[in-house]
């Protein structure tokens, strides 16, 4: 998940990882992400994807 720098310490979901199990197509555009074993309902907008640094791929 990924907030703005104004509004990061109200939102605890921040920078964390996640899956995507419900895609809603209509608006408003939020999905469903499990994370940690919960279901969070996140604007499509705050979603970005993951890309593993450099030396954790090589692993």
């Amino acid at each position: 998940m990924h907030y703005a720098a104004k509004v990061r310490a109200a939102r605890p979901l921040h920078g964390r990882i996640g899956v995507v199990v419900a895609v809603s197509k209509g608006k408003p555009r939020n999905h469903g992400v499990e994370i940690g074993g919960q279901v969070y309902s996140i604007p499509a907008g705050n979603l970005r994807p993951f890309a593993p640094k450099p030396c954790e791929a090589a692993a």
